[in-house]
């Protein structure tokens, strides 16, 4: 799943904010009004000026006070301040909540304006993301919960290396913004909505009866499905989880399993990552696949023909179980899908696999240069990526700078493989497709 993102801040600065800390022993709430003088980042197709409205509100809690701050832009335009001013820690963050104001004059001249919300990391390549649709005159009080907002491509996002709070717009448009506040959480969160949450979204209308969860230190099962042996899947999948770290043991600890759903019909299944996805003010389509990751959590359906261990339960949960583990978001790029599906022919071998490799490499390979750009990859090119983690999960040349590619590639935000070829092995696409070439005419020979 991949949402789109934007570009990063301009350098131009303006003294603009102050942070005012409001705790009361209930809520202790962290505020942040526009007075004062602390440094906020402006992107330069984008204008800042103080305002003071003169509607008043009557609402519970935080009101807006004061001076607001007026952001007027194109697309693309916007601002960020620190965000440690409003939570040292994102992870015991609730919900950010906040205020817009618009005129009747600029909802006129702007019926309707789209702005994100951003809570970035530091070098503003990592962020967690919000759409947010503006169509109201006078003021709007949002609340947004904080396990709902998106990921960004490349690097994965943590909340505990959050440093900035944005807003950008992705319309032109005037958009007035005061007191912004945290709500803090009951327990520590994580990068991932919590369960209970997912299996309300999951079974509306269920009764609780109907489900059956396992939880184990590798995976979190959820399933109405009648005949599925969740002790045997439990099982299967925390020997993956080994294999996984056998190949790649660089890997970290997750700090709990990778959440797997298995519905009993493919229409609930289908239903679900929409689902999910309105939660994120997004939209997807239902999905066509036998198996669907959206953000971490990871969903299929029972077949009876393929039983407990049906091999899609496997690639998905590879995919959860990365996005816990590896450094890097899932998009459905050459490093995702290709890992996901080595390791499903690993424990689920396809038996025309060669006959498929040697027909690809007649006729149907893409340049690995395509391949690899870190782009979404269609399911037919599979194989491709498949055979290609093979041979660097397989010869020790390329075997030993997998961690050091990992971090390259988190670094530079992208799963692009180009730009550490050179630096990694000393190679480029011309020899690394050769090698790959050659591995897999060696390993996928006729039978003789």
């Amino acid at each position: 799943m991949k949402f789109s993102q934007s570009t990063g801040l301009g350098q131009i600065v303006f003294a603009l904010a102050t942070v005012l800390s409001a705790a009361s022993p209930a809520l202790a709430r962290e505020l942040l009004t526009f007075e004062g003088s602390v440094q906020v980042s402006v992107r330069t197709r984008s204008q800042l000026d103080f305002w003071n409205p003169e509607d008043s509100v009557a609402d519970s809690g935080p009101k807006p006070d004061g001076r607001a701050v007026r952001l007027r832009g194109e697309t693309g335009g916007g601002f960020a301040v620190n965000a440690t001013s409003i939570a040292t820690d994102w992870r015991q963050v609730e919900s950010i909540g906040l205020w817009l104001h618009r005129s009747a004059d600029e909802a006129k001249e702007h019926p309707t304006v789209e702005l994100v919300l951003r809570l970035s990391e530091e070098d503003q390549k990592a962020s967690f993301w919000r759409r947010l649709e503006v169509s109201h005159v006078g003021w709007q009080k949002l609340v947004l919960p904080l396990e709902w907002f998106v990921w960004s491509d490349g690097r994965m996002p943590r909340w505990d290396k959050v440093r900035l709070v944005g807003m950008q717009l992705r319309d032109p448009g005037t958009v007035t913004l005061d007191t912004v506040w945290t709500e803090p959480s009951a327990q520590p969160r994580d990068e991932f909505p919590t369960t209970d949450h997912l299996v309300k979204l999951a079974f509306p209308k269920l009764d609780s009866s109907s489900i059956r969860t396992l939880e184990t230190r590798d995976v979190q099962l959820v399933t109405n499905a009648k005949s599925l042996e969740l002790e045997r899947l439990a099982t299967h999948l925390g020997t993956v989880a080994k294999r996984l770290h056998r190949d790649l043991p660089f890997l970290t600890e997750p700090s709990r399993g990778a959440v797997l759903f298995v519905f009993q019909e493919r229409a609930e299944y289908q239903r679900f990552a929409p689902r999910i996805a309105r939660q994120l003010n997004s939209r997807i389509d239902p999905p066509e696949a036998s198996g669907y990751t959206l953000q971490g959590v990871s969903s299929s359906w029972w077949d009876e023909k393929q039983g407990s261990l049906r091999p899609v339960y496997t690639h998905e949960f590879v995919h959860g179980y990365l996005s816990r583990t590896l450094p890097l978001s899932t998009t459905g790029d050459w490093l995702q899908e290709g890992l996901a599906a080595h390791i499903q022919l690993e424990f689920h071998p396809q038996e025309n696999l060669s006959q498929l490799v040697r027909e690809g490499l007649k006729s149907s390979s893409t340049p690995l240069a395509e391949l690899c750009s870190g782009r979404p990859i269609n399911t037919a090119r599979y194989w491709q990526a498949a055979t290609l983690w093979r041979m660097f999960l397989s010869e020790a040349r390329y075997q030993s700078k997998l961690k050091e590619l990992v971090e390259r590639l988190a670094a530079a935000n992208s799963t692009d493989l180009g730009p550490h070829l050179e630096p990694l092995w000393g190679t480029d696409f011309d020899k690394l497709t050769a090698d790959w070439r050659a591995f897999c005419e060696q390993q996928f020979r006729r039978d003789e």
